[in-house]
């Protein structure tokens, strides 16, 4: 009982997790363009995947309707975030390795920069290192998400992007949505369109193709996140 009241409030504080974005910095062209050496900040990822739908549903009820839709999105996570555990997938590391191979096959040259993450939110500075700029990415919430809670859900996912230059100054900053339904701040994308869920009951079921999706989602996350380099 005491697992189901947290995962339930866990629902209800990332209801709008990522629904205010950041603050969007527009693309200084030039800036990019002479960066070839790019720093890969150690990115942060949300240590569970997420199935959100669309919130609206809960409005006519009021903190009745919010709790509700708390507790089903809970099961929805706890669903999802089992059958990726059978899977064996492990998102962090997948995340680092799309976003790696988008700057190779874009012509950039990724560097690692490691650094030490504690939370879901872009850092305020980097480390010295001998590159051209540095890119730091958060994913704060991917998965699988639908219109409502009764399906279909395809794979998606939030990310939110800075490149910043070795002097400070910050040349591009967004947050990107891929296949989302519910309100959320930044730039809206579309994305893989399957693999497709009748139901998020069916993801313990079928928890390779569950992983498949997901990775599907964070491959065009990233190659999204390239593309606005150039």
């Amino acid at each position: 009982m005491a697992r189901s009241r947290r995962g339930i409030l866990a629902a209800l504080a990332g209801l709008g997790l990522a629904a205010c974005g950041v603050e969007r910095i527009a693309q200084d062209r030039t800036a990019l363009r002479a960066a070839g050496r790019i720093g890969v900040v150690t990115p942060a990822v949300a240590d569970a995947p997420s199935a959100p739908t669309d919130l609206w549903l809960s409005v006519p009820f009021g903190h009745i309707g919010r709790f509700v839709d708390a507790a089903l999105k809970a099961e929805r996570d706890r669903l999802l975030a089992w059958a990726l555990v059978s899977a064996g997938y492990d998102a962090a590391a997948r995340w680092s390795e799309h976003l790696t191979a988008a700057l190779l096959a874009a012509g950039s040259q990724p560097l690692p920069v490691p650094v030490g993450r504690f939370g879901l939110d872009l850092l305020a500075a980097y480390p010295a290192a001998e590159v051209d700029a540095y890119l730091d990415t958060v994913v704060p919430e991917y998965g699988f998400s639908a219109g409502t809670p009764e399906g279909p859900f395809i794979p998606f996912g939030v990310v939110m992007m800075r490149v910043a230059l070795p002097d400070g100054r910050v040349v591009l900053q967004d947050q990107l949505v891929m296949n989302a339904f519910r309100p959320f701040g930044g730039e809206r994308i579309g994305g893989p369109g399957e693999p497709r869920f009748a139901t998020a009951e069916l993801f313990p079921y079928d928890f390779m193709r569950a992983a498949e999706g997901v990775d599907a989602a964070l491959a065009a996350l990233a190659r999204q996140v390239v593309a606005r380099l150039r």
